[in-house]
C-alpha cells in the first residue's frame, strides 16, 4: 500500500442533465421550432477539495447537497465537467452498492459480475468468492437466482462483494444500514478495521456519533459547493444556525424529513 495517496480537486464543476425539461425542450423544437435550450443542472460547483495521507473526512450537509455526488467525482462515477482532478492511489468506493446485479442470475454468478462491472474482475478468485459467501451469510441461497432474495439479502450479498478490498483511499457512503441488527454490527466492525487501514477515508454518514468517533477533519456542503471547514462543532452549528434556519422559514422548499436526515 503506498503511503503517498492523495485527492486534489481545484475548482471543479459537475453538471447533471435534468430530463423533464429535456422532455419539454425537445417538445418545443419538435412543435413550436423553438431553439433548443440548455438542459444542464449544477451538480458541483467551483468546488476545491484536497485531502492526504491520514486524514479521515466526514462530509456534511443536506440531503442533495453534493456529499454523495463528490465521492462519485473521486471513484470516477461522474465527469468533470471543468476544473483540475488528480487522483493518486487506489480507490476503493462503497457507494452505489448493487450495481451490475442480475436478478434471474443466482448470488455466486452476481458476485462475478459485481467485480466485472467495477472494473475488478481481475482480483477476482475462488478463495476471495467463499468469503463474500461466507461474510453475507447467504451459504444456502448462493446457487438459487437472486430475484428469490429478499431485500435485506440482496443488501448483505451487495455489501460483501465490495468491502474485500486493500484499502487506499476509502469512499464510505452511508454503509452501515444493511441487513438486520447483527449483521450491521458486523459490518461497521470490518468497515471500521478497513476504514483505520486507510491511508484517505471520506464518509458520508447521518451519524454524529460515528463521524465524531472515526473522523480528523469536517467539511460543510451546500448546493454542490464546500462552504466551510472546521472543527465538528462549529461545522454543525454553522450547519443549524446558517442553513436549517433558512430552509425552516422556507416551507415550500424542503419538507421536515429532509431536515432531520441531513447530517
Amino acid at each position: 500500500m503506498t503511503t503517498n495517496a492523495n485527492i486534489i480537486l481545484k475548482a471543479i464543476c459537475v453538471n447533471g442533465v435534468n430530463t423533464q425539461r429535456r422532455a419539454s425542450t425537445f417538445k418545443e423544437w419538435f412543435v413550436r421550432k423553438k431553439s433548443l435550450t440548455s438542459t444542464k443542472i449544477p451538480i458541483l460547483t467551483n468546488l476545491s477539495f484536497e485531502a492526504k495521507h491520514g486524514d479521515k473526512i466526514a462530509l456534511i450537509g443536506m440531503n442533495g447537497s453534493g456529499k454523495s455526488s463528490l465521492l462519485k467525482v473521486i471513484s470516477g462515477i461522474y465527469p468533470v465537467d471543468s476544473g483540475y482532478y488528480s487522483i493518486t492511489g487506489k480507490v476503493s468506493p462503497l457507494i452505489e452498492m448493487g450495481l451490475g446485479f442480475d436478478p434471474e442470475l443466482s448470488g455466486r454468478s452476481n458476485i462475478k459480475l459485481s467485480f466485472a462491472f467495477r472494473g475488478k474482475l481481475a482480483l477476482y478468485n475462488d478463495e476471495l468468492e467463499e468469503k463474500i459467501i461466507k461474510f453475507s451469510e447467504l451459504e444456502d441461497k448462493i446457487d438459487v437466482p437472486m430475484k428469490t432474495y429478499s431485500s435485506g439479502m440482496q443488501s448483505r450479498l451487495a455489501f460483501a462483494s465490495v468491502i474485500f478490498q486493500e484499502p487506499e483511499i476509502l469512499l464510505l457512503d452511508e454503509v452501515f444500514a444493511v441487513g438486520d441488527r447483527g449483521f450491521v454490527k458486523k459490518a461497521q466492525k470490518f468497515v471500521e478495521a478497513q476504514l483505520e487501514a486507510s491511508t484517505i477515508a471520506v464518509l458520508v454518514n447521518h451519524s454524529i456519533d460515528d463521524i465524531k468517533r472515526l473522523c480528523n477533519r469536517f467539511i460543510l456542503i451546500h448546493e454542490g459547493t464546500i462552504i466551510m471547514e472546521d472543527s465538528l462543532k462549529n461545522v454543525l452549528r454553522k450547519y443549524e444556525l446558517d442553513i436549517l434556519k433558512f430552509i425552516t422559514n422556507e416551507p415550500n422548499q424542503y419538507n421536515k424529513r429532509k431536515i432531520k436526515c441531513a447530517v
